[in-house]
């Protein structure tokens, strides 16, 4: 009966054992891998295209001969589409996104007017026109992004080509075409819709400067300005 017993104890202890053995295997199981997908980030390299519209030029037209002022004329309010590509970097730090871009685009931003000009006591039919063939440039962003949302501030360099012309009675005094510099300020929001393709609704003023134009029998202060509002597409690497 005691080695009975004794052959009892040893197998409840041996099932005891392998039990608790068990329950330790069963805890000490690692836990299974759980897939996060990564933060999206602002930062790295990105080119795209853009379409917009520019309006609301406000270049005031007035006439000078040998030094002597005749007067205001008219006003030239450059207006019109035009498309282009843009390129560009972003570094992100936490939520707020530093980047350089630069783009170029080509159009028809333009306007002319015709009308009957009175000075000194004679009348005169005057026609001026002008013209922004194209245009680009080049100006840091500086922006806050909520995850896959930036806004943005931008500003800096402008330039473009400017076609200027005033006939007075048909006769052609001013005929100009250059390339002008001058200055650029807007804002935006871009929207990533995966990770590598965003777009953007911006709006800039483009301001390429004040200048005389012409020779001491006419001249005129032109000021080629217009605000505009594009959308862009970027891919970004």
């Amino acid at each position: 009966m005691q080695k009975f017993g004794a052959i009892g104890l040893f197998l409840a202890a041996t099932v005891f054992a392998g039990n608790a053995y068990a329950a330790d295997a069963v805890s000490e199981a690692p836990p299974e891998a759980v897939f996060t997908e990564p933060a999206f980030t602002w930062t790295g390299f990105y080119a795209g295209v853009n379409a917009g519209y520019g309006f609301a030029g406000d270049d005031k037209v007035g006439l000078r001969s040998f030094g002597q002022y005749l007067g205001d004329v008219d006003k030239l309010e450059n207006s019109g589409f035009f498309g282009g590509a843009q390129v560009g970097y972003n570094y992100q730090m936490n939520n707020f996104v530093l980047g350089l871009e630069a783009d170029f685009q080509g159009g028809d931003v333009n306007d002319d007017f015709t009308t009957r000009f009175t000075s000194l006591g004679q009348s005169a039919d005057v026609h001026a026109s002008s013209k922004i063939n194209w245009f680009g440039t080049v100006r840091p962003r500086l922006g806050y992004a909520w995850d896959r949302t930036l806004i943005y501030g931008t500003g800096g360099l402008a330039f473009g080509n400017v076609k200027y012309k005033v006939d007075v009675d048909g006769a052609n005094f001013i005929d100009e075409s250059k390339t002008r510099a001058g200055w650029v300020a807007g804002a935006g929001v871009e929207h990533a819709f995966t990770d590598h393709l965003t777009a953007k609704l911006e709006y800039q003023y483009i301001n390429l400067g004040s200048r005389t134009i012409g020779d001491d029998v006419l001249t005129t202060e032109a000021t080629s300005d217009f605000h505009s509002v594009r959308i862009g597409l970027n891919y970004k690497f």
